[in-house]
């Protein structure tokens, strides 16, 4: 193969990537991009209905305070509009299914009290965790020994079974895994990077609270069409050598020179990337001990956004469902109507592990019973399994089982001789979103260019 000398080789054409390179060619460096998949986006992919209606498979929302990507979106034309979030939410649990108004979900004034004073407790015992450097907070240490699965089931931190799971299901939507794998200060961390566990639930003024006119890939595809040729798809990289003359960078079908590298994908795809010299050990520790989520996403498509009508907003939790999130993911008109069905951690995969046609009917039968018989009739079902995609194998994140963060966390954003690290992981604001990834690839990109003189 030919060699291809640039300045810089970046590895994924995910959001960290791609920003990456726009920072890189925006002060005239030159760049390649690799990217094992067919498409740009990484772990944000849009599909679409025949009509063009886009499918949101992968991350899909833009928070009210996440800056970056907002900001990256004015530069690029591409217009946001509000999640819908008029009406009414539902809450099932103990076989019943409820309506409520606002934020506050119907439960026993004892329940609700027990979860709003477990909540306030992680909210400050989160401010006390830095955001640069998680490992030094006051009480790492303890906080990392333990998962955030047996901090819950302490009586002492949340009294009521009612509220214990709410936030066991929280923390499963937040890092597509069961709460016993993700270590509390781990959890803690996210909390701190969002601005709190409430702003990381909510719509309006949270997580949640924008979609993407086009779909949330449509970004990534406006800066790939910035850059053209440097971004080359359908690249895998096998290997990355550095020597005297810098990196070397060995991808299917490509072979690339560079003075430097930025890593962007997966800790877990990262760790797939044979290096020479190898990788210090506490490095390639890292890499083993960063497993992605599994989630199970299915977008159910209707005519219309028909819930609206009846009074409901489209947002449902569960605590006795394998399906414990919906989100109303429709177009702004409403039309055609679009319920994104979200199961993580376990149940992603007790779901996954059935029949197609179990599945399905699993899922409308759920939908059925939040929203009325309508929804158990779909003009179009989709839906993708993120831990079965060779190139995620997981999503949206990695999370740090306990242990972990306090031993090998000075290393996630450490450059390893001429390789840099980028991804929403090694964010530090808006870790584990969208807007991480931006951020993420916009430092590694400062990184760099500092280096490069």
């Amino acid at each position: 193969m030919p060699e291809r000398e640039v300045d810089v080789c970046i590895v994924g054409a995910g959001y960290a990537g791609l920003s990456a390179a726009r920072a890189l060619a925006a002060e005239n460096r030159s760049v390649v991009v690799l990217e094992a998949r067919e498409r740009v986006g990484g772990r944000v992919w849009t599909g679409s209905l025949p009509d063009g209606t886009p499918l949101e498979f992968g991350g899909t929302w833009i928070g009210a305070e996440h800056y970056a990507i907002r900001g990256l979106a004015g530069e690029l034309g591409v217009k946001t509009f509000p999640t819908y979030y008029e009406g009414e939410s539902v809450i099932s649990f103990g076989g019943h299914v409820r309506r409520y108004r606002g934020t506050v979900p119907p439960l026993s004034p004892i329940a609700l009290g027990a979860l709003g004073l477990a909540m306030a407790r992680l909210e400050r015992m989160a401010l006390t965790v830095p955001l640069d450097a998680p490992w030094q907070a006051r009480r790492a240490a303890k906080w990392d020994a333990i998962s955030a699965g047996a901090w819950l089931t302490r009586r002492t931190n949340v009294p009521t079974d009612l509220a214990r799971q709410l936030l066991q299901a929280a923390i499963r939507g937040l890092f597509n895994s069961d709460p016993s794998e993700v270590s509390l200060l781990h959890a803690l961390y996210l909390m701190r990077s969002a601005g709190g566990l409430a702003k990381l639930l909510a719509i309006a003024g949270g997580y949640q609270e924008l979609l993407v006119v086009g779909g949330a890939q449509s970004i990534a595809n406006a800066i790939a069409a910035q850059l053209g040729a440097a971004v080359r798809l359908g690249a895998p990289v096998r290997t990355i050598e550095q020597d005297a003359r810098g990196v070397r960078v060995t991808a299917q079908g490509e072979l690339v020179r560079a003075r430097r590298a930025i890593v962007a994908v997966p800790p877990a795809l990262a760790n797939a990337i044979h290096y020479e010299p190898a990788l210090p050990a506490d490095r390639a520790l890292l890499h083993q001990r960063m497993p992605a989520g599994s989630i199970l996403k299915t977008l159910v498509v209707y005519e219309e956004a028909f819930w609206r009508a009846d009074g409901l907003c489209g947002a449902s939790t569960a605590i006795d469902s394998p399906i414990e999130i919906t989100l109303d993911c429709s177009p702004e008109s409403g039309k055609p109507g679009v319920l994104a069905a979200f199961a993580c951690g376990p149940h992603a995969r007790a779901l996954g592990a059935l029949p197609a046609d179990e599945r399905r009917r699993c899922v409308l039968g759920t939908l059925g019973a939040r929203f009325g018989p309508r929804a158990a009739q779909p003009a179009a079902y989709e839906e993708h399994d993120w831990a079965a995609e060779v190139w995620s194998r997981g999503c949206y994140m990695s999370h740090l089982p306990p242990g972990v963060l306090t031993q090998y966390g000075p290393m996630l954003r450490e450059p390893v001789g001429l390789l840099h690290w980028a991804g929403t992981e090694t964010a530090t604001l808006s870790h584990g979103s969208i807007d991480g990834a931006v951020l993420s690839g916009r430092r590694a990109a400062h990184e760099v260019l500092a280096l490069l003189g």
